[in-house]
């Protein structure tokens, strides 16, 4: 097989106008969003002073995801997918302001931020899954990999703009403002959205059923295969640890910096930029892989890795060293995350497509509630060093797991 240039496959993804117009107002949103995420953990974390406050909020936005992304998926795969992509934004938009208001205002409480995330929760899976279901619908199928590449790196590029901007603001006017912005970011993705030119979703048999049941059949009909798949179930199973015991370090990494480095918000914006930078590179890295099995090989290594990373991010005591570990934890971890959604997709029959990645994006929000909640409530009483080493074990042990009884 010839191979293809370094990052030639890259520049002939992104030549398509459709997913370059898409590209482009996702990267405006998903600053906006970091914005926010970063503005609402400092804020829970200056009103409460409480990990377990932090891991409630964390779980807040993300616990609703276990039953609203199957049935939007359900939907995705029976409507127009572009429709509840819009749909989503314009919800997406609403919560932002709100939170905007309530925060510039002083009216906000950590109970009215509970509320609000909670609410994100529930609008997040119309955000997410309709979009990520909308590339193979961008790109031809050989420049599948490469554009599930290039929309992670765009969420990891925010990931670095985005808590810098998001700090200076609250250092500078507060926090209401990083809402702010982010309610205004909306208005990108849902200009691209809107100027894109989709090909119209395969024509299907008319349905008879009533819509609460045809729906419900078909979350079952898409769970079934996801279970029954052999590459997607290990896809799964891989994603599901690293969510469960690694992602959540990122939520609670407000009073991390807080307790355990003694420093203020920029600090957070730093090592929160560096996460970014090292989650950028797993998309790069993840490009040069030219199949499903390549990257779910590479996601297995890295979560072995990863676990001892986690381990030494936990008994480290300074944060000169914490910035690195943290940007080597974002490398090990995206490679496993864009390896697991890359297979999804690659494999996935196209009827099944909006399903198996709800699935994937179900297990990815429930499991970093599960585990932010856990290690939240366990930090309260222990700090965070404990729990962070316990999860860094556990995931180093499940990695070997993995890694010894993989399949050929």
């Amino acid at each position: 097989m010839e191979r293809v240039p370094r990052f030639a496959a890259f520049r002939r993804t992104l030549a398509n106008k459709n997913f370059a117009m898409f590209t482009a107002g996702s990267l405006v949103s998903v600053i906006g969003t970091w914005m926010q995420r970063v503005a609402v953990g400092w804020l829970t974390w200056e009103l409460t002073g409480s990990a377990a406050w932090l891991g409630a909020v964390a779980a807040a936005e993300f616990m609703p995801t276990i039953i609203v992304a199957p049935v939007v998926g359900a939907l995705a795969d029976r409507f127009d997918r572009r429709k509840i992509a819009l749909i989503g934004q314009v919800l997406a938009t609403v919560q932002a302001a709100a939170l905007a208001v309530l925060t510039i205002t002083g009216v906000i409480t950590p109970i009215l931020i509970f509320l609000l995330q909670l609410a994100s929760g529930v609008i997040q899976p119309a955000t997410q899954t309709a979009r990520l279901v909308l590339v193979p619908s961008l790109v031809p199928r050989e420049n599948l990999g490469n554009a599930v590449a290039i929309t992670s790196m765009t969420f990891n590029i925010a990931r670095i703009m985005g808590p810098g901007l998001s700090g200076l603001a609250i250092a500078t006017v507060g926090a209401g403002y990083s809402f702010a912005v982010n309610a205004a970011s909306y208005f990108g993705v849902i200009a691209s959205i809107l100027a894109m030119q989709i090909p119209a979703q395969a024509a299907k048999a008319p349905d008879t059923r009533p819509l609460r049941a045809a729906v419900w059949t078909d979350i079952v009909e898409g769970a079934r295969y996801a279970a029954t798949h052999t590459d997607l179930r290990a896809a799964l199973s891989l994603i599901a640890v690293s969510s469960l015991l690694t992602w959540p370090l990122s939520d609670l990494m407000a009073g991390v910096v807080d307790t355990k480095f003694g420093l203020g918000v920029a600090a957070l914006a730093t090592v929160t930029s560096a996460q970014g930078a090292g989650a950028i590179c797993a998309g790069l890295f993840i490009a040069q892989k030219n199949n499903h099995e390549n990257a779910l090989r590479m996601g297995v290594v890295s979560l072995t890795l990863l676990g001892l990373t986690l381990v030494a991010f936990a008994l480290n005591t300074s944060f000169l060293i914490a910035v690195p570990l943290a940007a080597a934890m974002s490398l090990l971890g995206g490679i496993t995350s864009i390896g697991t959604q890359t297979a999804t997709q690659m494999v996935a029959d196209d009827r099944m497509r909006a399903r198996t990645i709800s699935t994937w994006y179900t297990v990815t929000r429930v499991c970093v509630a599960t585990g932010s909640l856990t290690m939240g409530a366990i930090a309260q009483f222990t700090g965070f060093a404990l729990p962070l080493a316990l999860a860094g074990v556990l995931t180093f042990i499940t990695g070997v797991y993995f890694y010894r009884n993989r399949r050929p």
